[in-house]
């Protein structure tokens, strides 16, 4: 998908922090005579759409794995790198120096979008289509930058004004209690987006990326999840923490809490049908899973697209006996979902950022993948590496979860493939999305990066892709297990240094989010039926077989427990699991000490049996509940003398 032309083309003159607005970032309030104006901002109908692209300027590709989505539990990185994500995860950011800062960022790009919005009255020679469409454009990305807030700090102020430069400090706004700033957000919404309909359901190809009506109502139905999960229906582990000064939004005033301090069903139910009416409307307006028809039968078109860029079905490894070309199939499609633009077929993406360049890839990529004819070597960083509990939560390939995990027996040699001795049981007979996604010692990883070939994985192996700290210092494998989910399948390299660089876009909301949060709110709401009848389309896509009643029974496993695997397996390095953990109010039993393992891969050239033992991966991982909240600067705190800090910090 393309975020359109003009999104990273805009004047500094223009770009004013969020210091003009009711917060305590930094203001931008002299423009030097030589630089553009504010009139210049909106002199023709070129330069207002340049002035509203640089209101999206503010999107966070969340597929990130040195910032906080990299804290979850899907995926470690080498100990020597010592990134935000680390320094998250280890609970060592602080308010002295915050890991990952998003608080002025999103401030800021809340001030551009209210100074958008402020000079687009004054616009000239665009339509008056236009202006009322651009104007709900910039109350999407208003409403956007505050749910981000939402999601990292928990209530936050509302910035809904620009502020007169005489405003003292003592006049910022402070923190919302979450319920109004919630409310707030969907309102906005409503009453200035989707009201009228003045957005498209759709964008051309050149404009992909831009706000739509469906995007616009995911956001809102998002949002209203969150608000009906634990964290914030009754069992935030902090009740008592209290704002210096009272919110009150549309009559009614919460005092100084923050929080809400009882569980409320009726936050589910409103949740659901915002979850439901997105759905529909996306399924109506020809948004369908990749791989699928808008009827929910296999496309056999996008099925074949690999056909394209000449990938043959021996390129696809999959361990054991009986693997059928379809199985094949799905995994190159499964590759091509994450990596497919809407021009390819892909009518997943609600809505999606583009990237000028992909440092998760390259983080990703093993080391010695392809020799050159210089005698130089591509390598990758080699560090994104799925821990075994991503691995033990993808299913079997019958649908079921994987029984017993912790069996010795699943290390030892599959013997499947004689010659690949060493695979072991664990990597046997797993789902498609599992040989898509994931690159296990023995297994492949990419299809055709090498030479127009899969790199054959081996990690025991100092020399190829295993531990060598002599050579590769910072850059070695943790886990014994690689990551290759967003690399495209048509992605070549060759000997003599030539690729073809497929760049796929990244989803910030696609359609399996959409139907995985309709089951989560009818689990939340024990309906197990329509639980089951939201989950198995995801199912069906990926290409197991759908839940049954008796199936969940039998597992041992309750129906939202099923939910959010589903949701781990599908969503996996896309962003949402960490918040995902919070929001369910379950850091210390997914994030804490000791949880995330591994194979024994920090070994110099070590036996099958020492490689292939599972262990706790060796960094100081921790949890404190004060990191449900990310904390700001304590800058911000003595600018804005009404904003208190996240309790625990």
């Amino acid at each position: 998908m393309k975020l359109f032309d003009n999104i990273k083309i805009f004047s500094s003159a223009l770009f004013l922090s969020c210091g003009a607005v009711m917060t305590s970032c930094n203001f931008l309030d002299i423009v030097p005579p030589e630089q553009a104006t504010l009139y210049d901002a909106t002199k023709d109908a070129d330069a207002t759409l340049g002035f509203l692209s640089s209101c999206y300027a503010g999107i966070v590709n969340p597929i990130r794995y040195n910032a906080s989505e990299g804290a979850a539990d899907e995926y470690v990185n080498p100990p020597l790198w010592q990134g935000g994500d680390q320094k998250i995860a280890y609970d060592q950011s602080n308010q002295n120096q915050p890991a990952d800062e998003r608080w002025t960022t999103n401030c800021k790009y809340i001030g551009q979008t209210l100074l958008f919005l402020q000079e687009l009255p004054k616009a000239r020679g665009i339509t008056e289509m236009e202006r009322i469409a651009w104007e709900a454009e910039a109350y999407f990305m208003l409403a956007y930058y505050h749910s981000e807030l939402l999601r990292f700090y928990g209530p936050s102020p509302i910035i809904d004004k620009i502020a007169g430069i005489e405003t003292t400090q003592e006049e910022y706004g402070g923190r919302w209690h979450y319920d109004a700033a919630v409310d707030w957000i969907v309102d906005t919404i409503d009453e200035k987006v989707l009201a009228g309909h003045p957005l498209e359901d759709k964008r051309n190809t050149n404009e992909t990326g831009r706000a739509t009506h469906v995007a616009a109502m995911a956001l809102k139905a998002r949002v209203l999840l969150y608000a009906a999960s634990p964290l914030w229906n009754g069992e935030f582990p902090y009740p008592t923490w209290t704002n210096k000064v009272e919110t009150e939004y549309k009559g009614k005033n919460y005092g100084k809490e923050l929080v809400s301090k009882s569980y409320d069903e009726g936050k589910w139910h409103r949740a659901l049908e915002a979850c439901r009416e997105v759905l529909e409307y996306a399924q109506q307006t020809g948004y369908c899973l990749y791989g699928l028809t808008s009827n929910g039968e296999v496309d056999e078109t996008v099925m074949k697209r690999y056909k394209s860029d000449n990938i043959t079905l021996d390129k696809v490894y999959v361990p054991g006996d009986g693997i059928t070309d379809e199985f094949k199939e799905k995994i190159l499609m499964l590759r091509y979902l994450v990596t497919a633009r809407a021009n390819d077929g892909n009518t997943e993406f609600i809505w999606g950022v583009n990237l000028d360049n992909d440092s998760f890839l390259t983080a990703s990529m093993p080391n010695r993948v392809l020799k050159q004819n210089n005698g130089n070597w591509i390598n990758g960083y080699a560090g994104v590496n799925p821990t075994l509990n991503s691995i033990e939560r993808f299913y079997m390939a019958d649908g079921t979860r994987l029984k017993e995990p912790t069996d010795y027996r699943l290390f030892e040699r599959a013997n499947v493939d004689a010659q690949r001795p060493d695979i072991i049981k664990m990597n046997v007979g797993r789902e498609p999305r599992f040989y898509a996604w994931m690159t296990f010692d023995g297994g492949d990883w990419s299809t055709q990066y090498a030479n127009n070939k899969p790199l054959i994985v081996d990690i025991k192996n100092s020399a190829a892709q295993g531990y060598d700290p002599d050579n590769f210092n910072r850059n070695n494998c943790v886990t014994g297990y690689f990551n290759q989910k967003f690399i495209s399948p048509g992605h070549v390299r060759t000997t003599s240094g030539s690729q073809s660089w497929k760049k796929g876009p990244r989803p910030l909301i696609r359609m399996a989010e959409l139907y995985l949060n309709v089951a989560e709110c009818y689990a939340a709401l024990n309906d197990e039926d329509n639980a089951i009848k939201y989950l198995n389309p995801v199912r069906k896509r990926t290409g197991i077989p759908e839940a049954t009643k008796q199936m969940i029974t039998e597992s041992g496993y309750d129906i939202m427990e099923w939910v959010r695997n589903e949701r781990f397996c599908e969503l996996w390095g896309e962003g949402h699991r960490l918040h995902d953990v919070h929001r369910w109010a379950k850091g210390p039993e997914y994030l804490g000490a000791g949880k995330r393992r591994g194979l024994n891969g920090m070994v110099k050239n070590p036996s099958f049996e020492t490689f292939n033992t599972p262990m706790v991966i060796n960094q100081p991982f921790t949890w404190n509940d004060r990191m449900y909240l990310a904390t700001y600067g304590f800058e911000e705190s003595s600018k804005n003398l009404n904003l208190v800090q996240a309790p625990g910090y």
